[in-house]
């Protein structure tokens, strides 16, 4: 329970380990495996897509997308792409790139795009002094042209939630309702394994059949994001409440 009872808990295997014994939140999360070279190899047959990812890293450095294309296996970093005709020599390469860091394999989801870009979100929470969860809300973030990671700092843009989903506002509030419940779910369940947490980013992932993924609960979230919401005065009210909550205010 030790590596538990830390404010900001980093690493993504540990909570995704803890969220994934939680019966009500299994559904929404992707398959996720510790990277070996055999267990890629396994994985790389179950799904045509898979992100393989450092397990303590920020801002979508680091990742990477593994896909089938023309009967190969192709690895694109930020920068590079490898095409290999097997996945043991896919393989071999993952673990050349990778080095002896912690990296971790998650199954690719099938995101919404608009243009061919593909669109996630980020929705954060605090904790109120009495324990229960604010939820501000949730914003879209949307891939640059020819990229797959949605951060900002890769050229990534910002988009609501009713514009990724092609929706009207009004259209959209069950939309909002049912990741506002989904983001307590989580919440609820990673203050139930990490008690000091005090403040949750989560990033989600609707896929092209409208199902709600989980793939990340990030402990100290960056918030900028949110200078974009609709809601002109959020943006200032989620840094107020920042500050008071991490003590610097």
């Amino acid at each position: 329970m030790k590596g538990y009872m830390i404010k900001y808990p980093g690493r993504k295997w540990l909570k995704h380990v803890a969220l994934s014994g939680e019966e009500e939140l299994r559904d929404y999360l992707p398959d996720t495996e510790q990277f070996t070279p055999k267990g890629f190899i396994s994985m790389i047959d179950r799904y045509p897509v898979l992100f393989v990812k450092p397990d303590l890293g920020m801002k979508g450095q680091g990742v990477m997308k593994v896909y089938y294309k023309d009967g190969r296996i192709v690895i694109r970093t930020e920068d590079s792409r490898y095409s290999f005709q097997s996945a043991k020599f896919a393989a071999i390469k993952l673990k050349q790139l990778i080095g002896t860091k912690r990296y971790l394999m998650q199954q690719g989801i099938d995101l919404i795009q608009i243009n061919g870009n593909p669109i996630d979100f980020r929705i954060l929470l605090h904790l109120r002094r009495d324990d229960t969860w604010k939820f501000f809300g949730v914003m879209g973030k949307m891939a640059a042209p020819n990229r797959f990671v949605t951060n900002h700092s890769s050229g990534g843009k910002a988009i609501r939630l009713h514009q990724a989903l092609g929706l009207t506002r009004q259209e959209c509030e069950p939309w909002e309702t049912k990741l506002r419940d989904m983001a307590l779910k989580v919440a609820r369940g990673m203050k139930k394994h990490f008690p000091l947490i005090t403040e949750l980013g989560l990033d989600i992932a609707i896929d092209t059949e409208h199902r709600v993924w989980l793939l990340e609960a990030n402990t100290k979230p960056q918030f900028q994001l949110f200078r974009y919401h609709s809601n002109p005065k959020l943006y200032a009210q989620i840094a107020s409440s920042v500050k008071h909550i991490r003590g610097e205010g």
